[in-house]
């Protein structure tokens, strides 16, 4: 063999032998023997030299197959993420749509607790204000009851005042009569009688009574309790047979009887033991202090 031809062959086997499954190949049957010369028939060395390609082949399409089955697989995987990704679309708009809900829920909450806190602040304002109504309401009928009682109270002042300078003169008259005598039946000149002298006395301070001591008690409406006595009272004693005028401090003035002058007595003994009663002439009833509007 010569060099050529053995560097071809060293670098026939060496491709062989880098080729997978070729050293299994070559390891097989051993082809037709070498032609003369030690040189082997071109076919003989293409059958040789076929079946490495045949393994590079089935490796390729080995390969290959892999490969197809990654890709159909891949392909299988895309197509499943496409329906599932349809499903979870539609889970996605499920979970959308009750995120929603739950956003608008929540917002009818937020909102309803808004309105609640809005009609809180609305019902404490408004009670608010009714407080202060009724309170400037009851400061107003306060002030207007405080009014109104001075009124009263300055009208029955009056009332009382007018009717003691009226009383004033009727005791002054009555009492510049002492000493003079009893008379039945007079109403001055010689003398006076009990009814007369009360009778005079009102007169002169400008107030017309009875003459006769029943009428007197019965016509004259005004009563008077002992304990409320004022100058100028008429007090009656022995079944209403008798009258005098009281002038304070216990005391009271009268004609007592014939032979007697007119005198002051003590509201006691036997006056105290036949008194009946006592009435106020001309007297205006006081107008009551009003305690409430």
């Amino acid at each position: 063999m010569s060099i050529p031809l053995k560097v071809v062959s060293c670098a026939t086997t060496l491709s062989l032998a880098m080729v997978p499954g070729v050293a299994e190949a070559a390891a097989g049957p051993a082809g037709p023997p070498a032609g003369p010369g030690g040189r082997e028939p071109e076919s003989a060395a293409g059958a040789h030299e076929a079946p490495p390609a045949a393994p590079a082949g089935g490796q390729q399409q080995a390969a290959t197959a892999p490969k197809t089955s990654a890709q159909g697989a891949a392909a299988g995987t895309a197509a499943a993420p496409g329906t599932s990704g349809a499903a979870g679309a539609a889970a996605t708009k499920t979970a959308g749509t009750a995120q929603a809900g739950q956003t608008a829920t929540g917002g009818e909450a937020a909102g309803t607790v808004r309105q609640a806190h809005k009609a809180q602040q609305t019902g404490a304002a408004g009670a608010t204000r009714a407080l202060h109504s009724r309170t400037a309401r009851a400061q107003h009928n306060a002030m207007m009851l405080a009014a109104v009682q001075k009124a009263v109270r300055a009208k029955r002042a009056k009332l009382e005042a007018q009717w003691e300078r009226r009383a004033e003169r009727a005791v002054g008259f009555a009492l510049r009569q002492k000493g003079r005598p009893y008379v039945w039946g007079g109403s001055g000149g010689r003398g006076f009688d009990c009814s007369g002298l009360v009778q005079q006395a009102w007169r002169r301070a400008g107030v017309s009574i009875p003459r006769v001591t029943t009428a007197q008690y019965r016509r004259i409406r005004t009563k008077v309790a002992r304990t409320k006595l004022r100058p100028g009272d008429l007090v009656f004693f022995n079944r209403l047979a008798h009258v005098g005028m009281y002038v304070g401090r216990n005391r009271f003035v009268h004609s007592p009887r014939t032979g007697r002058t007119i005198t002051t007595e003590r509201l006691r003994g036997y006056y105290r033991q036949n008194y009946v009663g006592a009435v106020r002439p001309a007297w205006k009833k006081l107008p009551p202090v009003p305690t409430s509007l």
